[in-house]
């Protein structure tokens, strides 16, 4: 009987010890509360430098920065082409920003919920203006919904607007009890009032790398009043009235916008070659040849605008005269100094210009359905009308015309590819023979990605003043129009010659600055810069209205903007600008792609999902806007 005592006895404190484990938690798994929240914020940003970078390459064939596939704008891309971004953004950065909120909130690391805060703004309104209506507040819940539904595209705004103002009240509260503020009572709407905070915050921060600024909070504070500078102006179409409180208080925020070099918002690669491969994905053609097509429309409006075709760059004798903005040399690489005639390499060679591009008949310029574009000459005499199609010039430049899904022949190693701005390429010198890229050339891949410039913002508050008459802001549209072309020229020089912005401490990238100081001097390309700007803002100021004005802030913008198609697709179909954009291939495109498809894998997967009928659905913000893109 003792021992039978002894084993009930013993099997109850197994029972009772078996009650008191957390069967919800895997004991093999890292728990929320044991993260790495250093390493957590490592992910986020490498996620999110991932998640911009797919959202860019959706927008730039759109508006003629790259070519596209497809042969109609409904089947350029399908349902299956955005599975991955989205699976970025909630499987990877949503899900990983959302847990290291929670745990740096929870130790007081508001310098880590703060940038948290500002990258899920931007990702949240970017998935927006990409597909609409998507999931925020049901989202990320795991097992317990599968199945979120979606919030309307003006609430996940409104949302965002809210994630910001914590962001600067995060970044605050740090930047004040780091510098040791004593019996600090809290900043307006402070989230952290001294009672709850003195407890938990943490003012030294553990060590941690900040891969955009470096850990400048004041930086940061900047790139959130710009974020809601952007989407404010997306707001303007949706509703002036408040679009223009919002910009006016961002204005009058002491917080200020980006405005230096060391404040553009970027993501730099390195040389790495592999484990992991650290190098920009555009130095990919310069690996295996080939890659993404350059846009001949782009090509075209960069060369032959405000006839620049006419500047001279070269220092050396026997150079190409035409040389164009002066950034194409940054943008673009050659890879052969002449236009091939064999139609085995370039099919169009032997092909007429479709009937309905541009093209000069009897003394006068016959226009596309987009109209004429602006800074390009109306005389029907001028080079650029019988380049309107396959070749841009005569010097090498060739891309791909918009919506051509012709096969690809062998021209990996001519047709004209990624430059050293901001791909980390090779800059262009006009060589005389051919010189097919290869895996060493220029800065070797170290590259960026242009999240958000200072130009950009420059452009943004132009097209504020321009059609926002109740903005108050200190300089005038033609003075933004101006301050953008000039920040623009500066810093896409700068990074090919400097190799950074020093919005980091990282060392500088590999330079082109023997290569360019040899052939393209400073005092050369401040001479064709002066020139560009003068001609433009001559330009800007005889445009008869705001509209044909708002045209030209659109064409410097866009250019500017290269390799930024997030901010670009919204522009497009915010203004409609800018007009004479080449016409797809097909005389009969279909409707412009006012929003994407749904990701396969969400209606897929999610009951509450329902595919789209067509790409003809808006999002929220230009709901009441209708600008004709469908050509």
């Amino acid at each position: 009987m003792k021992i039978f005592r002894i084993l009930s006895i013993g099997i109850a404190l197994v029972f009772a010890s078996a009650c008191t484990l957390d069967l919800r938690e895997d004991p093999n798994a890292v728990q929320l509360s044991q993260s790495d929240v250093n390493l957590s914020l490592n992910a986020v940003q490498l996620n999110f430098a991932g998640f911009f970078s797919g959202a860019s390459g959706y927008g730039e064939p759109m508006v003629r920065m790259t070519n596209s596939g497809g042969s109609r704008y409904n089947n350029v891309f399908t349902p299956n082409s955005f599975s991955g971004i989205w699976s970025t953004a909630y499987s990877s950065y949503l899900a990983d920003a959302d847990a290291l909120i929670k745990v740096a909130d929870a130790r007081g690391l508001y310098q880590h919920t703060g940038m948290a805060r500002v990258m899920t703004a931007y990702v949240l309104v970017t998935l927006v203006d990409l597909f609409g209506d998507v999931p925020y507040t049901e989202a990320l819940q795991g097992s317990e919904n599968f199945n979120p539904a979606a919030d309307s595209g003006a609430e996940i705004y409104a949302a965002a607007f809210a994630l910001l103002d914590r962001a600067i009240v995060d970044f605050d509260v740090y930047t004040r009890f780091n510098a040791g503020v004593a019996n600090y009572t809290g900043a307006p709407n402070d989230p952290h009032p001294n009672t709850d905070v003195t407890p938990i915050l943490n003012p030294t921060t553990p060590p941690f790398t900040d891969l955009y600024y470096g850990g400048n909070v004041t930086r940061w504070k900047k790139l959130a009043n710009t974020i809601k500078l952007k989407m404010y102006l997306n707001w303007r179409v949706f509703n002036e009235g408040e679009a223009t409180t919002g910009i006016n208080a961002v204005l009058a925020s002491t917080d200020g916008l980006i405005s230096a070099a060391n404040e553009n918002f970027i993501f730099r690669y390195g040389t790495n070659t592999a484990d992991p491969d650290a190098r920009h994905p555009n130095y990919g053609s310069y690996i295996a040849g080939g890659g993404t097509y350059m846009s001949n429309h782009l090509i075209w409006s960069m060369l032959y605008g405000y006839q620049a075709n006419e500047f001279g760059t070269g220092t050396k004798p026997g150079t190409f005269a035409p040389a164009g903005d002066p950034r194409m040399r940054f943008y673009f690489y050659r890879q052969t100094a002449s236009n091939s005639s064999n139609p085995n390499e370039i099919r169009c060679v032997t092909e007429p210009t479709p009937l309905h591009y541009p093209f000069p008949s009897g003394g006068a310029v016959v226009y596309g359905a987009g109209g004429p574009p602006p800074g390009i000459s109306t005389d029907a005499t001028n080079a650029a009308w019988s380049r309107t199609y396959c070749y841009p010039s005569g010097i090498g430049y060739w891309g791909r015309d918009h919506v051509d899904n012709q096969g690809i022949p062998p021209d990996g190693f001519l047709r004209t590819t990624w430059g050293a701005y901001p791909s980390g390429g090779r800059f262009d010198v006009d060589a005389i023979t051919s010189r097919g890229v290869t895996p060493t050339m220029g800065m070797r891949g170290a590259g960026f990605q242009p999240i958000m410039m200072r130009s950009f913002v420059s452009f943004m508050l132009a097209e504020a003043e321009e059609t926002m008459a109740g903005v108050n802001a200190p300089q005038t549209a033609l003075q933004y129009f101006t301050d953008g072309m000039n920040r623009s020229f500066t810093d896409v020089r700068d990074w090919a010659k400097n190799g950074t912005y020093s919005t980091t401490s990282v060392s500088a990238s590999p330079t082109e600055t023997t290569t360019i100081t040899g052939f393209y001097s400073d005092a050369n390309y401040t001479a064709n810069v002066t020139s560009y700007v003068a001609s433009a803002t001559a330009a800007f100021n005889a445009a008869a209205t705001s509209d044909d004005k708002l045209n030209f802030i659109a064409r410097e913008y866009w250019i500017a903007a290269f390799e930024n198609g997030v901010e670009m697709y919204n522009m497009y179909r915010r203004t409609g600008k800018p007009t004479g954009m080449q016409p797809a291939l097909d005389p009969q495109p279909g409707a412009f792609p006012q929003s994407w498809w749904y990701p396969q894998t969400y209606v897929t997967l999610n009951s509450n999902a329902e595919q789209k009928a067509d790409l003809t659905t808006k999002i929220f913000w230009f709901a009441n806007v209708n600008h004709n893109l469908d050509f």
